[in-house]
Order: structure tokens, then C-alpha cells, then sequence
């Protein structure tokens, strides 16, 4: 199926999956995504702007390149380590 240039709006795709699925230069706006799995994806490019990561885990990710900027980062973590201390022993330098 070929939507390319289609635009939907106020549509419910709860519980859906998507496989070998081409989603490039798709824009989402005020959107949903509480409880979204995204496995083996190609995300390079990706822009988030204005979004609720709270909560959300990374794993087995390649962020070569990933700026954060800002962004409220208590409680963020990286391999256990609070990033607030993180940064609180760079600035120190």
C-alpha cells in the first residue's frame, strides 16, 4: 500500500504494527506515542522538538552525533550515571 503525500488527521492506530515499513520524511505533530516500541529502526536525521520523553528507555542505540539541548534532564541517566553529576564534575574543571 502507497500513501506518499497522503495527510490524515485525528486518526487511531492504538495497538497497530508497522514491519518493513518506509516511514522517511514523515512528520508527526501532536501526537500519542505513551508506550510506542520502536525496534531496528533507522532513525538518523531524526528531529524531537517540544516532546515528553519521560520515562523512555534507550538501549543498544548508536548516538554518534545526538546533540541535546535545552532539554530537563533531571533524573536522566547514562549507563546509571545521573547526567546532572556529569555535568556538574565537567563544569568543575
Amino acid at each position: 500500500m502507497y500513501l506518499c503525500g497522503s495527510r490524515f488527521a485525528r486518526v487511531s492506530l492504538k495497538g497497530a504494527t508497522f514491519t518493513e515499513s518506509v516511514l522517511k520524511d514523515v512528520r508527526l505533530e501532536d501526537v500519542n506515542m505513551s508506550e510506542a516500541i520502536i525496534e531496528n529502526a533507522n532513525l538518523t536525521g531524526l528531529r524531537l522538538h517540544d516532546v515528553n520523553l519521560s520515562g523512555a528507555s534507550i538501549s543498544f542505540a548508536n548516538l554518534s552525533g545526538v546533540s541535546i539541548a535545552d532539554a530537563n534532564m533531571v533524573g536522566m541517566t547514562i549507563d546509571g550515571i545521573l547526567v546532572s553529576d556529569l555535568l556538574e564534575k565537567w563544569n568543575a574543571k
